[in-house]
């Protein structure tokens, strides 16, 4: 990548890297002769925190080891800045401690002391070109499984995971540590993750120490991911559970975490001195057909799947949007969420399955014996065959331009247990018949089959373990409150 290139750049607040120079000794550490390394420096911010925290204790600048500290920055301007300002500022020339390059082309060296930032953006989000200038990288630091994976499914995780792989591999010395501000979702976010919190890039390992999570403190201008400050040292391994702080009402209030089902998990954070959520939990047994499930995607047909009115015609037709006639069999109420504030929920919107009640997409030679379907549906062609992704386009490919995502045999069940999934701090599942749809990622839903074994698995999602250990995971009010991968982990598959 050129060098003139700014990718998920966060600078970080002098007045934030003084803090995480005071609460972890940083700054004793330097004095004592440990040498620092910044592997995405920026102009400079966290270095020179540390100058400017060493005057404020009464050091003298001569007296500062400064020719210890070191840094690296892709982007040439921020380069130059960073040097130009130690110049400026302390009348010293780093020059010959910077360095100019893409941390992942930079050749390694060893520091005492890893103090950074790293760009916080998705794989999915970088430039198409640099995708394939780095995705070997994301393989050969065992964060995938072969980097071919990071394409076909534009995985989510985030650079900076990649980065902070490399800077503890490759440039951390023995039993030294690192210092990262981080987005959260490193540590407290279901599925891409999962591999990073192994804490091992080949046979390195290293161990999570310490998290400071900084809740609704708003440090970092425009950033709205949940971010914190992290402690990691080399040559260790994680004991569990660890120190996790929350600022809370101007206070940082103490918690512990641990991953409370599988290792790799993300963290859950429970009181000190109290029982981990979950303890003495029972897994809810359940058939393979009945695996947690998101709703329906129209990968951006909305306006041609999803109506906002609907009126019976007859037994065989109805009249959706007050314009189109449609076959009634195949529109279905989809869930709002005031359905979930209503005891007998009440249909505000529809959505249109083209699919069997196998879950199967009506063939080419099905859909031209139902023409009030066919010349809906003709009329919308163009919009559906321009959808773009990975999965649908397989679809349209085939000449089933009129498939959705998230639709099969499950749609059709008997019944389904759903909740909202998305932005909300409470768990209240309900029993809803077959002809119910869920809306994408804003609901989700186990299906099932007959009505005493919904209700059986009903009264187990409501034991109050459950909003308990989601809660524990510090996602409430956000997209990742209560998604699929989540509830699948209470349950046990009996076939």
């Amino acid at each position: 990548m050129q060098n003139d290139h700014s990718i998920g750049v966060v600078f970080t607040p002098r007045e934030w890297a003084k803090f995480a120079i005071e609460e972890f000794s940083i700054f004793n550490d330097w004095m004592n002769g440990s040498s620092i390394f910044d592997p995405t420096m920026g102009s400079g911010d966290l270095l020179l925190a540390l100058v400017e925290y060493g005057i404020e204790q009464g050091v003298s600048l001569d007296q500062l080891p400064i020719k210890n500290l070191f840094g690296n920055e892709l982007k040439n301007n921020n380069y130059q800045k960073a040097i130009e300002r130690f110049k400026e500022e302390f009348g010293v020339d780093l020059t010959t401690n910077f360095t100019n390059y893409d941390l992942l082309t930079l050749k390694s060296a060893k520091y005492d002391i890893i103090f950074g930032n790293p760009p916080w953006i998705n794989f999915s989000d970088l430039p198409t070109h640099y995708k394939e200038e780095i995705k070997e990288k994301f393989h050969s630091y065992d964060l995938v499984e072969n980097a071919q994976k990071l394409l076909l499914g534009g995985s989510r995780i985030d650079l900076a995971a990649l980065i902070i792989q490399r800077s503890i591999n490759d440039f951390l010395s023995l039993n030294g540590n690192a210092y990262f501000f981080i987005p959260l979702s490193l540590l407290l976010n279901d599925g891409a993750h999962s591999s990073f919190r192994k804490y091992k890039i080949g046979t390195t390992s290293y161990a999570l120490k310490c998290v400071y999570d900084f809740g609704r403190k708003k440090i970092f201008k425009d950033v709205a991911t949940r971010y914190g400050l992290v402690q990691f040292k080399r040559d260790e391994s994680t004991t569990y559970p660890i120190d996790y702080r929350q600022f809370e009402d101007n206070l940082w209030n103490r918690y512990q975490g641990k991953p409370l089902i599988n290792i790799n998990d993300p963290l859950s954070i429970y009181g000190l001195n109290k029982t981990p959520p979950l303890d003495d939990f029972e897994p809810i047994e359940l058939p393979k057909h009945s695996t947690p499930r998101q709703g329906i995607n129209t990968c951006g047909a909305n306006s041609v799947f999803f109506f906002n009115s609907f009126v019976s015609i007859d037994q065989h037709t109805c009249l959706v949007n007050g314009k189109d006639i449609l076959p009634l069999k195949f529109v279905h109420p989809l869930l709002t969420a005031s359905n979930f504030k209503e005891k007998k929920p009440i249909a505000r919107k529809w959505v249109l399955l083209p699919y069997t009640s196998l879950g199967k997409p009506l063939n080419a030679e099905t859909l031209a014996t139902t023409p009030l379907l066919k010349s809906y549906l003709d009329k919308h062609k163009s919009k559906l065959q321009s959808r773009k992704g990975t999965m649908i386009g397989s679809w349209i490919k085939r000449g089933i331009w009129w498939s959705l995502l998230g639709v099969g045999s499950y749609n059709f069940a008997s019944y389904k247990i759903i909740w909202e999934a998305y932005g909300k701090i409470t768990f209240r599942p309900l029993l809803m018949n077959s002809k119910w749809q869920v809306n994408q990622a804003l609901q989700c839903y186990i299906p099932l089959n007959t009505k005493s074994e919904a209700k059986a698995v009903l009264l187990k999602l409501k034991d109050p373990k459950i909003e308990e250990y989601l809660l524990s995971m510090k996602m409430e009010g956000t997209m990742n409150w209560a998604q699929p991968g989540k509830i699948k982990k209470l349950i046990k598959f009996n076939d």
